[in-house]
């Protein structure tokens, strides 16, 4: 099963290979903080006011709950 966190890009992670994820303050933006177990790091901003923007306290949320 994949989680989809970044709409725009199409980027999307495999919940088993998540290390940590944290929602975070990044100048002045709320970050999606994602890292995966090999160490890459993926980051997210809050853009839930856009069209098609990220909601990211869903996505946490979908990434806490398949662990």
């Amino acid at each position: 099963m994949m989680i989809l966190l970044e709409r725009h890009t199409g980027l999307a992670v495999n919940p088993a290979d998540v290390s940590s994820v944290v929602i975070r303050s990044s100048n002045g933006w709320q970050v999606l903080d994602v890292k995966m177990s090999t160490g890459e790091r993926n980051q997210v901003r809050l853009t839930a006011h856009c069209f098609d923007g990220d909601d990211i306290y869903a996505v946490h949320k979908q990434l806490l709950e398949a662990k």
